[in-house]
């Protein structure tokens, strides 16, 4: 059994480098984000900030701080950015190369359309790739986001209560949550 300090692989880096990345393009400090994490319900002190980003620097001997699945989506909800500017390495170009922790380095593009839920990082030779494609869409989304799926099914309407020709569509308050609300089929006037 490992007790000693595990190391940073390649995802765990990038998220380091598009912390500090992202903190300081929105001009904050340290106190500002542990402010802005704390306001958002997942304190975390400047003093572990620091040794999160600390982890950018490949090799260091400074503490470092994993972060962990609660702390990215916290961190992704403050910088008000998709978790997976967190997850990737902000590159130049689409072609430059973009090590993800379990596969190695791949072009960019493929580790952004992946991990924007929009193609595959890697396939298998020995299987068909329509295959692998197919199970990807089903195995790593809902029904209702599947490629070409505008409408619910109709078990998914009924148990919502939508009546034939309503739908749900999703919205924004005046704070900016989000929230569905049901949009129904305009119905023709009867002037007669």
């Amino acid at each position: 059994m490992t007790t000693g300090r595990i190391e940073l692989g390649a995802s765990g880096r990038a998220v380091a480098v598009n912390v500090k990345r992202l903190r300081k393009a929105r001009g904050w400090s340290l106190r500002a984000l542990s402010e802005a994490l704390t306001a958002a319900g997942r304190g975390l002190s400047q003093d572990a900030i620091n040794k999160i980003e600390n982890g950018a620097e490949e090799g260091t001997a400074k503490q470092i701080r994993r972060v962990d699945v609660d702390d990215l989506m916290a961190l992704a909800v403050v910088f008000e950015v998709n978790p997976s500017a967190l997850l990737l390495p902000f590159t130049d170009l689409p072609s430059d190369p973009a090590p993800v922790t379990g596969v190695g380095s791949v072009p960019a593009i493929a580790a952004w359309l992946w991990a924007d839920g929009r193609g595959r990082i890697r396939y298998n030779p020995d299987r068909r790739r329509e295959t692998q494609d197919m199970e990807s869409v089903l195995y790593g989304r809902p029904e209702w986001l599947h490629p070409g799926s505008h409408a619910l099914s109709a078990d998914a309407s009924k148990a919502l209560g939508l009546a034939e020709g309503e739908a749900l569509v999703l919205e924004y308050d005046e704070q900016g949550m989000p929230f569905m609300r049901k949009r129904g089929a305009r119905r023709e006037r009867d002037d007669g």
